[in-house]
């Protein structure tokens, strides 16, 4: 596949009436006559029905689709199947939508309105092409994104995992067993080392946490709000696992810091990123939810500890989850909350 370059977007447009094809045409062809002005040329195809779309979705390349809902089949019905080409956009491709529609009411609600634009037709093709260029630098960063994972994969793939597939292949043959998500995971885990690697072993803030968790049942290092503070499950994962084994989930309070964080200069911001040098506490970097609100930073207290009854937690504190450490950073804070706790001390000095 041809990278592109990073002065154009490729769309796809799904729409069944031949006059709004036409007028799409016009629009795209007199916004790519002034790329002076508009600064990124738009390159784009066109196609009519799910089957269709669908097929293209999976054998092509786009940074946004934009989605007519009602298209037209043998039956003269209303319909809205455009509903269903965005559900499987939202689940499979990481690409920019719009629905495009003169029913914006048939647009399912559940959609969530900060990843799928709906637009009315009556608005014009122009708000479409607004919207595209206000997000053209997000959908280049994906882009960007897919083109390194796709490089570390090729590296990682042809030195570390292909010679070693067949001993995959072999044994799946001999137990029955499916192991593409096996395969998968192990891939990824090379992966991030070795991109991890090629930053030199460095990472952005934002890569401290999933936001919101990825997983269902809470885990170390998930931050919760409870009563306008923020706490964060030190409790051991594998104790979180098998919750039958424990009576209480251990949390650890997070005093947030961003008033000394925001007024520091570089050498104390460095200072804060290593806990202040007190082993009582953890920092974390500061993180913005899916809405751009900021939270943090804080330095988590160990000598602050919360005990919530098992069953209280596992039914409570999932939905008051915002955010979790990702894998790359909770090993540090149970590392250190081990080592707080493991401390001996040693007797104050006398001169008598």
């Amino acid at each position: 596949m041809t990278e592109q370059k990073q002065s154009t977007l490729n769309i796809l447009i799904i729409e069944d009436e031949p006059k709004v094809i036409k007028e799409w045409a016009r629009v795209l062809e007199r916004h790519n006559l002034n790329t002076v002005k508009n600064n990124y040329e738009i390159l784009y195809r066109t196609t009519s029905t799910v089957e269709e779309s669908l097929n293209i979705l999976e054998n092509s390349r786009f940074d946004a689709v934009v989605v007519d809902l009602g298209l037209k089949k043998i039956s003269s019905e209303i319909n809205a199947d455009g509903n269903e080409i965005v559900e499987k956009i939202l689940a499979d491709y990481p690409i920019g939508v719009v629905i495009f529609t003169g029913q914006p009411q048939h647009a399912k609600q559940d959609f969530p309105k900060s990843l799928v634009q709906v637009i009315d037709k009556s608005s014009g093709q122009t708000k479409v092409i607004d919207w595209l260029t206000e997000n053209k630098d997000l959908f280049y960063g994906i882009r960007a994104a897919e083109s390194a994972f796709r490089t570390e994969t090729a590296k990682v793939f042809f030195s570390q995992i292909w010679n070693r597939w067949k001993y995959w292949t072999d044994g799946a043959k001999t137990s029955g067993t499916d192991i593409s998500t096996s395969i998968a995971r192990h891939i990824m885990a090379h992966v991030h080392d070795s991109l991890l690697s090629a930053d030199e072993d460095l990472a952005h803030p934002e890569e401290a946490y999933f936001v919101p968790p990825l997983k269902a049942r809470l885990d170390t290092g998930d931050i919760l709000e409870i009563e306008n503070e923020k706490w964060i499950i030190v409790s051991p994962r594998c104790d979180l696992a098998n919750p039958q084994k424990v009576d209480t989930i251990l949390l650890a309070k997070c005093e947030e810091i961003t008033t000394e964080w925001d007024s520091a200069n570089d050498k104390n911001k460095n200072k804060k990123t290593q806990h202040d040098g007190s082993p009582k506490q953890h920092f974390l970097f500061p993180l913005r939810d899916n809405n751009g609100i900021p939270h943090g930073p804080w330095m988590v207290q160990f000598h602050n500890i919360k005990s919530t009854p098992r069953d209280k937690a596992i039914s409570e504190y999932p939905e008051l989850r915002f955010a979790s450490l990702s894998p790359l950073y909770v090993p540090s804070l149970v590392e250190r909350f081990g080592s707080y706790f493991s401390r001996i001390g040693t007797p104050g000095y006398s001169k008598n």
